[in-house]
């Protein structure tokens, strides 16, 4: 069984960016388990930039990413999925992404790791900055999807967007089997 799992930066559980993460993980086979974590779920402070991690490996601070520490090894394969906020990944994303710093060195290397970003025009740099992160973890990368949205659903015009979960998915699948 491969373990997928689906990151959300977003604060809207039924938003768009929600959307097509959920349409990708629908389209994997049943051998394929997976989970979506809300990050507005979870209690998640900022790095705090101490180091420890650097030394015993673990974070100092002690909040809701120990748990997601576990799933992110426990994956084979993890989906960031965000809205654009002024051209870059949310507030929740970022501390997510800044909090697995000591991972980059080696402990998530040849997972699968992609993304999904979702904006109104102009995306700026997030799919950037979330490409780079995969890169820093070590993760094998699949191209990820860029969607055109801003009110609830209107997604669902953006077809190449939804045809790209198809694309993502049969990805994911071909990387994960091997």
């Amino acid at each position: 069984m491969m373990n997928v799992l689906g990151i959300v930066g977003s604060p809207r559980k039924d938003g768009n960016t929600a959307y097509l993460l959920e349409r990708t993980l629908s389209l994997l086979p049943d051998s394929f388990q997976t989970e979506t974590v809300f990050l507005k779920d979870y209690r998640i402070g900022p790095c705090e930039g101490c180091h420890r991690c650097e030394q015993d490996g673990r974070c100092a601070l002690d909040d809701d990413m120990q748990a997601l520490y576990a799933k992110l090894r426990a994956a084979d394969a993890m989906i960031l999925a965000s809205p654009a906020y002024m051209g870059g990944v949310t507030s929740r994303m970022r501390a997510f992404m800044e909090r697995t710093w000591h991972l980059r060195k080696g402990q998530l290397a040849g997972k699968v790791g992609t993304y999904i970003v979702v904006g109104r025009r102009k995306l700026g740099a997030v799919g950037c900055v979330m490409d780079d992160y995969l890169s820093r973890l070590g993760t094998t990368k699949v191209p990820g999807i860029c969607g055109f949205a801003l009110r609830k659903g209107e997604i669902l015009s953006d077809d190449e967007a939804v045809r790209e979960t198809e694309r993502l998915a049969t990805d994911i699948r071909r990387l994960c089997n091997g």
